[in-house]
C-alpha cells in the first residue's frame, strides 16, 4: 500500500502509456499453434516486502500447473507460467504490464497482490486488450472503475469488513477500538465501509487511529484507541502489521477479543494472536473432499510447509479459472475474455464453485466462515 501522492503519480505514468499501447493491441493477441506452449504471466513480488506473498502464490500455481498439465493442458497444449517481479509496487507494476502487453505469447496475465499495484496497472492492460486477473485484489475499484479487462475472485474489501461489523454485533459486543492501515487505496476505503456498517447496526467505535504498516511502534496509536474501554479491538490491515498490533496492545494491558490478521505465517506463529478472529475465504481443516484433496496434495508436493492458507489455495483456484476460461473461450487474449464471460460452476477449493458475476467481474455470492486462531492454526468458530 502507498501514499496518495504516489499512487497519483503512478497513475499518470500508466495513462501516458495507454496511448503508445493502444496502437499495437491488435497485434498483441497470443493464437499459438497446434502444438505451441499456452502462456500466462504473473505480475506479483519474487523480492521486497510482499515477497512472502508471491512465493505463497508460486506454490499454489505451480500446484496446478502440474495437475493441469498432466491431464493434457488446455485441449493438448501444455501451460506454462511467465514470472515477472513487481515488488507489489505501483511503478514496477506498471512496467512489468507494459511488458506483458508486448510480449504476444502471453494471453492472460495474474496478480498483482495488492490493489494498490494493481490499479495503476490497469489502463496498460485494457490499452494491450489482455485480462488482468487480480484474483488477490479486494479493492472494489479494482472491477468498478477497471473494463472488461479486469477480473477478481476475490471477496471484497466493503463486503469482507461490513461482515466484520456485523458478525462483531452478532458476538453480543457494543463497542470496539479500531487501527487501520492509513492508505487511500485499501485502508481508509475498508475502515469507511467497516464505520457506515457499525454506525447502521449500532456498533460503537470508541476511537478509530490510522497507521501505517512500515511502523514498528503502534503503542501510542494503540494506547488512543483503547481509551474509552472497548468491548472488542479490531485491526484493519495485513498478518505482518496485524502481528505488531496485537502484541503491542497485550503489551500495553488490553485484553479484549482481537478481530483481525491473516492466515499467514507471521501472523499466525505470534503468541499473542491466540483467539483471534476473522472471516476466512478458505479454510485448511474444511472437511470438503475436494479441499482436503488439495491439502492433502500441496503437503505432499510442499512437504516443509506447515500450512496451506487461503494465499496458496487463492493461486491453486486462480489457475484452475485461467485454464477453464481458456478451454470455453480459446487460447488467444480474445478468447480467454469470451471465456471469462462464459464461465459457471468451476469446481474452487475456496468457494465450493466459482460462477462469475457479469456486472461486476467477481464471484456470485460470496461467503465467509467465521475462524479462530487457536494452537497456530484457523478453525471455524461458531461462538
Amino acid at each position: 500500500m502507498k501514499t496518495i501522492t504516489r499512487y497519483a503519480a503512478v497513475a499518470s505514468i500508466a495513462a501516458l502509456a495507454v496511448v503508445s499501447l493502444a496502437a499495437c493491441a491488435s497485434s498483441s493477441s497470443a493464437s499459438g499453434s497446434a502444438d505451441s506452449t499456452i502462456y500466462f504471466g504473473v505480475s506479483a513480488a519474487q523480492t521486497g516486502p510482499y515477497a512472502q506473498y508471491g512465493e505463497q502464490f508460486k506454490e499454489g500455481f505451480d500446484l496446478a500447473l502440474a495437475q493441469v498439465n498432466a491431464k493434457g493442458g488446455i485441449n493438448g497444449h501444455p501451460v506454462a507460467l511467465k514470472y515477472e517481479d513487481s515488488q507489489s509496487d505501483p511503478k514496477q507494476s506498471v512496467a512489468v504490464a507494459q511488458k506483458f502487453v508486448g510480449d504476444s505469447s502471453v494471453s492472460l496475465v495474474f496478480g498483482d497482490y495488492s490493489s494498490a499495484a494493481s490499479i495503476p496497472a490497469s489502463p496498460i492492460y485494457t490499452a494491450g486488450k489482455l485480462l488482468q486477473y487480480g484474483f488477490n485484489n479486494s479493492n472494489q475499484d479494482f472491477t468498478d472503475k477497471g473494463s472488461e479487462y479486469q477480473w477478481s475472485t476475490s471477496v471484497t474489501t466493503n463486503d469482507s469488513y461490513k461482515w466484520t461489523a456485523d458478525y462483531i454485533k452478532k458476538q453480543g459486543v457494543n463497542s470496539v477500538g479500531v487501527t487501520y492501515l492509513n492508505t487511500a487505496d485499501w485502508g481508509i476505503p475498508a475502515y469507511n465501509a467497516f464505520k457506515a456498517e457499525a454506525k447502521k447496526i449500532g456498533l460503537t467505535i470508541t476511537d478509530a487511529e490510522g497507521v501505517l504498516d512500515t511502523s514498528d511502534d503502534y503503542r501510542p496509536s494503540l494506547t488512543k484507541a483503547v481509551a474509552g474501554n472497548p468491548d472488542a479491538f479490531v485491526h484493519i490491515g495485513y498478518g505482518p502489521d496485524a502481528a505488531k498490533v496485537v502484541t503491542q496492545l497485550r503489551a500495553i494491558g488490553y485484553n479484549g477479543t482481537f478481530y483481525g490478521g491473516q492466515d499467514e505465517q507471521s501472523f499466525d506463529g505470534t503468541p499473542d494472536a491466540k483467539g483471534s478472529i476473522i472471516g476466512a475465504q478458505f479454510l485448511e481443516t474444511n472437511p470438503s473432499p475436494a479441499v482436503q484433496a488439495f491439502v492433502t496434495a500441496f503437503k505432499k508436493k510442499y512437504p516443509n510447509e506447515k500450512d496451506v492458507t487461503s494465499f496458496e489455495a487463492g493461486a491453486y483456484d486462480a489457475l484452475n479459472v485461467a485454464v477453464a476460461a481458456a478451454k470455453a473461450g480459446g487460447t488467444t487474449r480474445e478468447g480467454i475474455l469470451k471465456g471469462f464471460k462464459e464461465l459457471k460452476d468451476v469446481p474452487s477449493v475456496v468457494y465450493g464453485t466459482i460462477t462469475l458475476d457479469q456486472t461486476t467481474r467477481r464471484v456470485q455470492s460470496p461467503t465467509l466462515t467465521p475462524t479462530i486462531l487457536t494452537a497456530g492454526k484457523w478453525v471455524a468458530f461458531n461462538g
